[in-house]
């Protein structure tokens, strides 16, 4: 079962030291984050360039782990990729993970689906770690890489961004990064 993923998660893990082994997991995005993904790749702020470029880039792999499916139908506005997350989990039962940062993004997730778990991007490193691809000690400091990369460092979103990680990193990565 594939990985529902949105655009802000995609770009913060392809924006990591271990893009290369996240590109083995096999990861689903809609349309809609695809056209975000595309408009970030055409703009000037560099970080969102890159990481845009890489998913891109895997998307476009024929042989990718990025599949990309059409949301019906199409949102349009400020949250239209969160928007088209979560109208394709409560249209298909095919996903039984998303991973988004937005924590209004993942409550609408969440009520659109019972059946669905709704984690960080850190769930996407969490499945390298869980398949013996990277050690603990590599996944903690990509974890607390990718937080602040992102400026993901404020308590609720460090608090929010380890939710049901059941991985202590506390002895590897600054505290103010990790809350258990």
């Amino acid at each position: 079962m594939s990985v529902l993923v949105d655009t802000d998660a995609l770009i913060a893990v392809a924006n990591t030291s271990l893009w290369d082994d996240v590109r083995r997991v096999e990861m689903v995005t809609t349309n809609v984050c695809k056209k975000e993904l595309e408009r970030h790749a055409e703009g000037r702020d560099d970080y969102l360039h890159e990481g845009a470029e890489a998913v891109l880039d895997e998307i476009g792999n024929e042989d990718g782990n990025i599949e990309v499916v059409t949301s019906v139908p199409r949102p349009h506005g400020k949250d239209a990729g969160e928007t088209s997350i979560a109208q394709e989990v409560a249209q298909s039962d095919d996903y039984g993970t998303v991973a988004m940062m937005d924590a209004e993004g993942r409550e609408i997730v969440r009520r659109r689906s019972d059946d669905v778990s709704v984690y960080s991007p850190v769930y996407i490193l969490y499945i390298l770690l869980d398949n013996d691809i990277v050690s603990r000690e590599e996944f903690c400091e990509c974890c607390a890489e990718m937080l602040r990369n992102e400026g993901w460092t404020g308590y609720m979103a460090v608090k929010s961004a380890w939710k049901g990680i059941p991985i202590d990193c506390s002895d590897v990565i600054d505290e103010d990064l990790y809350f258990s």
